[in-house]
């Protein structure tokens, strides 16, 4: 099942790579944000099937913003992405239901199987 997907990082070069993965896996992309506001901004007017979220953003966490997308619509499935290899990180986004946590570096294995289980739910 194809999604349309919401890409929110503030590095352009990873949005670019995740946007090819993505796309090259099958799925449309419906929209960047660089930063959290721009991100819920985004996810209010798009309403994506899936977001992916990074951790690190300018102008808030992405474990915030995970919050708020979860009060705007507590189905939304989102992964996160994160360089931080801390697991306080990846257990607090957990808890706040990310479908999973991908670490930078990052395969396309490995994203194809975060989105087989964002198909899924």
């Amino acid at each position: 099942m194809a999604l349309k997907v919401l890409i929110i990082d503030d590095s352009p070069v990873l949005r670019i790579m995740l946007s090819e993965m993505l796309q090259s896996l099958g799925h449309t992309i419906a929209g960047e944000a660089d930063c959290a506001a721009a991100g819920i901004k985004a996810f209010r007017e798009l309403k994506p099937d899936l977001v992916t979220l990074d951790i690190s953003l300018p102008d808030e966490n992405g474990l915030q913003v995970l919050e708020k997308l979860r009060r705007i619509d507590p189905a939304a499935r989102v992964i996160v992405v994160t360089g931080n290899d801390q697991k306080a990180v990846s257990d607090k986004a957990l808890q706040l239901r990310a479908l999973g946590v991908l670490h930078k570096p990052f395969d396309g294995v490995e994203l194809a199987a975060m989105l087989e289980k964002a198909a899924k739910r």
